[in-house]
């Protein structure tokens, strides 16, 4: 006897959580689709923009900083010769 009150009650409260799942789906669901749709309006928005400002603000490169990097990009360059397995190999002075 008790077997079947307490089978009954778990099917009604796996009934419920079903239900209140399901429930909670389908607000999830509505609240994707509505951020989905803000997302898309503000896209828009701003490919709109982009297109009727014709372009964007950029800051111009600062001097100094273009003078370091062209410094660290001459420091870069291979100074020693190497061969074709990319070993050094000695550079010997012409004497004349």
């Amino acid at each position: 006897m008790y077997e079947v009150y307490i089978l009954s009650c778990m099917v009604v409260l796996q009934g419920i959580t079903l239900i209140s799942l399901a429930f909670l789906a389908s607000r999830g669901t509505g609240l994707l689709l509505e951020l989905f749709t803000a997302l898309d309006g503000k896209i828009a928005e701003a490919i709109t923009k982009l297109i009727n400002e014709g372009s964007i603000d950029i800051e111009p490169p600062n001097p100094i900083q273009a003078l370091i990097a062209q410094m660290i990009t001459q420091n870069m360059s291979p100074k020693k010769p190497r061969d074709e397995g990319g070993q050094f190999i000695e550079v010997l002075p012409n004497d004349k």
